[in-house]
């Protein structure tokens, strides 16, 4: 032993170059084959995650897809067979007969029998408390054994969140046995009774695709609503984790990731979403355990390590030759350099070796590099407008720092009485659309020269920053009660428009009269940049000159809603764009958010007028998610009215094609015909009606209530109402026989309708609307 390391260590001390180069490439070897190992066994596991996550996204987006499909299948089938006469009539009569019965019964298990994956169908008739169903036939509501549905259609809030419904359904004959199933409700007098047409289609029949998805072990598929209410799953789960997975899944729309469920082990987690109808949107998700994926990656992975360690001796072995061949040119590079900076010979410096020399000139070349790089850095320029994106974007700092940062950027600005305006771009989303980011930093940079030069000839002293995204920022000495400056901030404006053709807004904000005041003047002065949302494109927006105290929300007066559901109800679309006209008026006299969160107000009111006269789900327009993305790409409010507008007249266009469609629009024409012709009759009533139509009373009732959303007394009532206000206003006749002349036989009658239409009495409405 003592032979064989005391010849070594001398060696090591005789050549230490050359023991170091052997010693750094073995280093290096073992480096790189170990990186390249942990790099293929992470390539190899991110490549078969990807393969294997992009085919299960393509999978399960096809059967999500056709899963919708027999959803979307379902609900037409529902809506289709609840529109059938007989079951209808049945549905809202007050009496039937045996023979009735049974031909609703069958039809009901026709109806049934059609797809293996319907469980069952009711028909609910809340007159007569009785609940014909495909299974048990006639059934009282009170002893129904589906308790659950008529407990929710008695609930008006649950009511209107009824399709398509997930729920526990326990089946009948079977004692406690429960099946998943999705209902289908389709109630024919909304608001008025819970008398509906009940389908029940079987959860797992429907998801049989995605069950046949895959033949992973352990995998695990959930089905979600919009409300994260679970649909179907294949595992039980509990309440938490159905509200981690609908949070994750709420990211995208459809893709992949590794999730790692709280208190579960790692896994690959694939999502995609479909709508059903545009009535809501269904999340369907699959979980694979990441161990399962991976595990016979592990047989490559030990192979691999195998020829890794093969190759790492031969590579030592040919490391050990070359290192003698690259040792020569290294020695007289070394002696070359020494004898170029006059250095002592390594004999006479043995506490320095080659390379540590070596190490010794390059470490002097690079702090000469850094010196240099270090000194163009700090160009003033580009280091002052750092600091002032940083002073203004960042939370406060002390005013000593503040000085020192003044003094070290030559930043020519007072302590106090400052003040920030900004220069926001308007049309942004379109600027991004036609401009690349290094563009976009082009033109603000420019913005900021033209803004600075336009302003430096006045008193003030300035600094512009350019901030990123979609402004510039300019900090003054000016007050900002200052006006002559406001005129020299719109000059720079028009400027902008000039050379750049960039249309901007411009918001000054308060006087600061502290430099710690600075980062939250900014943030104020950016939103009040907002406030273009109601003053439109190309404002100038004066803190001093906007009230401070918050607006009171803005809702439509309940006249003017009255107004304007008749409206929509007669597809009258001046009236309607004169109410909307209106109110978009009122509503510029807000602040921001009032004024948004007054035309979200405004909308949703339109929409559920809307939706009072289509007999079909509504757009995807007019969600809310729509309008925020509106307001956000439109920016002004005048913007999002035309747009609003132009929503509006598309749905009273389809409200009119579908009523000119209606099978029953001549026979409540018909209807409409009588009533004006007979309004002086006292006896005009629906009986009357129905009489002269040769029709029953209920079902004239429920077909005029289906088809215009209102009773045939409430028309009557309107129409008699209408007449008597004209004549009230027209002429100066006592009230009692103006009202005999328009068939109330009764005053007290009249008395009561009007005050509970009108919220006065005739005599105060004459008064009020004479004047």
């Amino acid at each position: 032993m003592s032979r064989f390391s005391f010849p070594l260590l001398a060696s090591f001390k005789k050549h230490p170059t050359y023991m170091k180069i052997i010693f750094y490439f073995v280093g290096a070897n073992v480096l790189v084959l170990a990186i390249s190992f942990l790099l293929l066994y992470w390539q190899s596991s991110k490549t078969l995650l990807k393969e294997i996550g992009d085919h299960s996204e393509s999978l399960l987006l096809n059967s999500a897809r056709n899963t919708a499909g027999l959803m979307e299948w379902s609900l037409d089938y529902s809506y289709a067979s609840s529109n059938v006469g007989e079951l209808k009539v049945y549905a809202l009569s007050d009496h039937y007969t045996d023979f009735e019965t049974y031909t609703v019964w069958s039809r009901l298990g026709e109806i049934k029998n059609a797809n293996p994956a319907i469980d069952s169908v009711y028909l609910i008739n809340d007159y007569t408390d009785t609940v014909v169903d495909s299974r048990l036939g006639v059934n009282d509501t009170a002893t129904f054994y589906d308790q659950d549905i008529l407990k929710r259609l008695r609930d008006s809030k649950l009511a209107e969140r009824a399709v398509p419904l997930p729920r526990t359904l326990t089946l009948p004959l079977n004692g406690e046995a429960a099946k998943d199933v999705i209902t289908i409700v389709r109630l024919y007098e909304k608001g008025s009774s819970i008398s509906a047409f009940v389908m029940n289609v079987d959860t797992d029949k429907l998801m049989n695709l995605l069950q046949n998805n895959s033949n992973y072990p352990n995998r695990q598929v959930t089905v979600l609503n919009d409300r994260n209410e679970k649909v179907f799953s294949t595992a039980r789960l509990s309440s938490e984790q159905i509200s981690e997975l609908g949070h994750q899944g709420e990211q995208r729309k459809s893709g992949w990731e590794l999730f790692k469920p709280h208190g579960q082990d790692e896994q690959l987690m694939v999502y995609s979403t479909a709508s059903i109808k545009g009535i809501q949107d269904w999340t369907f998700i699959e979980s694979i355990p990441k161990a399962v994926i991976l595990g016979r990656i592990s047989v490559l992975r030990n192979v691999s390590l195998f020829l890794f360690l093969v190759l790492f001796l031969a590579s030592l072995t040919v490391i050990i030759l070359i290192s003698k061949r690259v040792y020569s040119p290294i020695q007289e590079l070394v002696g070359s350099v020494m004898r170029q900076y006059r250095a002592e010979q390594l004999g006479d410096r043995k506490s320095r070796d080659e390379l540590d020399y070596l190490s010794s000139v390059f470490t002097a070349q690079k702090e000469q590099i850094d010196e240099l790089t270090e000194q163009w850095r700090h160009n003033k320029i580009l280091g002052r407008e750092r600091f002032l994106r940083e002073f203004l974007g960042d939370e406060a700092r002390s005013p000593a720092e503040v000085r020192r940062h003044f003094k070290e950027w030559e930043i020519d600005l007072p302590e106090e009485n400052l003040s920030v305006a900004i220069f926001r771009i308007d049309r942004f989303p379109e600027f991004t659309e036609t401009y690349s980011e290094k563009d976009r930093r082009l033109l603000r940079f420019a913005m900021a020269n033209i803004v600075r030069e336009s302003l430096q000839a006045s008193d003030h002293r300035l600094q512009t920053v350019d901030m990123g995204n979609d402004h510039i920022a300019v900090v003054l000495s000016a007050a900002a009660s200052s006006p002559d400056f406001a005129e020299k901030l719109r000059g720079s404006q028009d400027l902008l428009q000039q050379y750049l053709s960039i249309g901007t807004s411009i918001a000054w904000g308060r006087t600061l009269y502290n430099l710690t005041d600075m980062h939250e003047g900014y943030l104020e002065t950016y939103e009040l940049t907002q406030e273009r949302f109601r003053f439109g494109h190309g404002a100038l927006i004066l803190k001093n000159e906007l009230s401070g105290a918050p607006g009171v929300l803005f809702h439509l007066p309940l006249e003017k809603e009255r107004q304007m559901a008749q409206a929509i109800q007669k597809g009258n679309r001046d009236t309607v764009l004169q109410i909307m006209a209106f109110a978009v008026e009122t509503l510029r006299d807000l602040p921001y958010f009032e004024c948004k969160m007054s035309l979200i107000t405004l909308f949703s009111d339109m929409r559920r007028l809307m939706q009072d006269q289509f007999h079909q789900p509504l757009p995807s327009s007019w969600g809310l998610t729509s309008l925020e993305n509106q307001i956000i790409r439109l920016e002004t409010l005048e913007n999002v009215a035309r747009w609003m507008e132009k929503l509006l007249d598309k749905t009273l266009e389809d409200i009119a094609a579908t009523r000119s469609l209606s099978r029953n629009a001549v026979l409540i024409e018909q209807v409409e015909r009588l009533i004006g012709e007979r309004l002086n009759d006292p006896n005009l009533s629906s009986k009357m009606l129905a009489d002269e139509l040769g029709l029953s009373v209920n079902y004239l009732r429920s077909l005029y209530k289906a088809e215009t959303n209102r009773s045939i007394t409430d028309t009557i009532s309107e129409r008699r109402l209408d007449l008597i206000c004209r004549e009230l206003l027209v002429s100066d006749s006592p009230i009692e026989p103006i009202i005999q002349n328009y068939g109330f036989s009764s005053l007290n009658t009249f008395y009561s309708v009007f005050k509970k239409t009108y919220g006065i009495t005739p005599a105060q409405y004459r008064r009020a609307h004479k004047k």
